[in-house]
């Protein structure tokens, strides 16, 4: 099977990134329509039947952190949907691709800072609570994500290699 063109592997990722795309949105409309008015309800109700329910500390931010990662995983398909295009057309190195790379790390790395001060905020106030992160499944203290961060990095490096792969073959193009 052939790496670039119509009926070659990218195109069989692109079309894999179309399902992808619906499910996130699927499950974005979930969460939205039925996850918030549930999390709403529950404050009201009586969770009495369930042994130790969790705080409302860690269920908001837990929440806020699914959403914003559905949101994430769209921005992340989506830019790959538009890359792998191109590369279905056989023409990879063109500017639009170094702009989705830089606009995924770019969301990658807001994604982590946010979800690093969410979480770390939620630990605050169940220490100040009298409560322990560990009973509430929430990690103590800053974690890093050092894989996130590893990938940030070589999407920095390749959206670069691919700004300068369009600027070279537009300076080819120009050549006699």
């Amino acid at each position: 099977m052939k790496t670039l063109g119509q009926k070659s592997f990218a195109s069989f990722l692109c079309a894999s990134l179309d399902v992808a795309r619906w499910v996130l949105m699927v499950l974005l409309a979930i969460m939205i329509l039925v996850g918030i008015p549930a999390y709403i309800i529950d404050a009201y109700v009586d969770l009495s039947w369930v042994t130790t329910p969790p705080p409302g500390v860690v269920l908001w931010p837990g929440m806020l952190v699914f959403i914003i990662s559905l949101l994430v995983a769209l921005v992340i398909v989506s830019r790959l949907r538009r890359i792998f295009a191109t590369l279905t057309d056989g023409d990879p190195f063109v500017p639009e691709n170094a702009v989705h790379l830089r606009v995924i790390w770019m969301t990658l790395a807001a994604y982590e800072i946010l979800r690093m001060v969410v979480t770390s905020g939620a630990v605050l106030t169940l220490n100040l609570a009298g409560s322990t992160p560990e009973t509430s499944g929430l990690q103590g203290g800053l974690s890093i994500n050092g894989g996130l961060w590893l990938a940030v990095a070589v999407l920095v490096v390749l959206a670069e290699i691919f700004r300068e792969g369009a600027r070279l073959r537009d300076e080819q193009k120009l050549t006699i």
